[in-house]
């Protein structure tokens, strides 16, 4: 996550009501939503910045509260690639569930965007001493993994019949 982020002063109840009514955490157990909220910080981030940026440490879960997000992949002399805008209710990043633990995409913010950060090593430790957490959690994350990849897979084709036409 970018270090100029502001942090939000909130206390740990408000956290907990703002993480457990995300759509990523619905249907999640009362008490793994609490665990998850002791990790859980609330960020603000100003238009342009990058929310990740591909290589670097992958050390958070990103759940947008307000604001979008472009997904993007930069080669160098290249403009950017969007694949994909995110909105308020999206989480982003899963590349911090799997090693070597490194961001594949940027995420620029494409307007002020309002966000929770969850610790990405507190969210492993809990997958690993909680097996059903863990399965609740990986569900979520391959989920989210299926959708970008369908996503990405409709652009390609979008993409590869306009170049025919």
């Amino acid at each position: 996550m970018s270090h100029h982020a502001s942090l939000t002063a909130g206390d740990p109840d408000t956290l907990r009501v703002t993480l457990a009514g995300h759509p990523f955490c619905a249907d999640l157990d009362g008490g793994h939503v609490r665990a998850m909220a002791e990790a859980t910080s609330e960020h603000e981030l100003p238009a342009g910045s990058l929310l990740l940026q591909r290589g670097h440490a992958a050390d958070a879960l990103a759940l947008l509260l307000d604001g979008d997000v472009s997904l993007e992949v930069t080669e160098p002399g290249d403009d950017p690639i969007v694949l994909e805008t995110l909105h308020g209710g999206d989480p982003v990043g899963w590349s911090w569930l799997f090693p070597p633990y490194r961001w594949l995409f940027d995420a620029r913010c494409l307007t002020p965007v309002r966000l929770l950060q969850l610790d990405a090593a507190h969210l492993r430790g809990l997958i690993d001493t909680d097996p059903v957490f863990g399965l609740a959690l990986t569900q979520r994350i391959g989920l989210l993994v299926v959708q970008r990849l369908q996503f990405t897979r409709a652009q390609l084709v979008e993409m590869t019949h306009h170049a025919r036409a």
